[in-house]
């Protein structure tokens, strides 16, 4: 099985991202600050499981850069606590 280049070399154009729906996002970054200040050091598997997400590191990360949330490594798991 051969790969095929990806990127502007065959040809097609890029895709507009479509952005999440304006309060979607905001009441999940609610949702999610209200697990990690229900459940300080939680970890981001448990943080999906209760959410139903696949994944949650977009939401994780903007509640670290606005300061809501901050992040520790201990040994091998990353775990979240409120600021």
């Amino acid at each position: 099985m051969t790969r095929r280049p990806r990127g502007s070399k065959t040809g097609t154009k890029a895709r507009p991202v479509k952005s999440a729906k304006p309060g979607r996002q905001s009441g999940d970054l609610d949702k999610t600050l209200a697990l990690i200040r229900a459940h300080p050091g939680i970890r981001p598997s448990e943080i999906n499981r209760l959410l139903n997400r696949q994944e949650s590191d977009g939401l994780r990360n903007t509640l670290i850069r606005r300061g809501l949330v901050r992040k520790e490594k201990g040994g091998s798991a990353m775990r979240y606590y409120p600021a």
